[in-house]
């Protein structure tokens, strides 16, 4: 005899599903950075995360840049990009910027 799953609902979302930008989110971010590439202000088609989602960084609209794909592959290979759009971001929203509304 199998026992019935529990049916309700989460208190908050997975982990996993916290990390992921919607795509409200994203095109939020897409329209604030107007599509252009932050770092060489080429077209840019790719939302970054500026703390990664393995660090505990939040699909939230404070936590992305619009970046090409060039420089999004720059951001992931050295330290002194990411660097840099940790200082700018938490310059401009605060030390909390990456965290969602279920954080601490």
């Amino acid at each position: 005899m199998q026992i019935p799953k529990p049916n309700h609902k989460r208190r908050k979302p997975k982990r996993g599903d916290r990390g992921k930008f919607l795509p409200s989110v994203r095109a939020q971010i897409l329209e604030r950075d107007h599509g252009i590439c932050q770092q060489c202000f080429k077209d840019g088609e790719e939302v970054h995360h500026i703390i990664f989602k393995s660090r505990g960084g939040r699909g939230v609209f404070t936590n992305g840049v619009t970046l090409c794909q060039s420089c999004h592959g720059k951001a992931h290979s050295g330290a002194a990009m990411t660097e840099y759009w940790i200082t700018t971001f938490a310059d401009r929203y605060g030390s909390d910027f990456h965290k969602d509304e279920w954080d601490e």
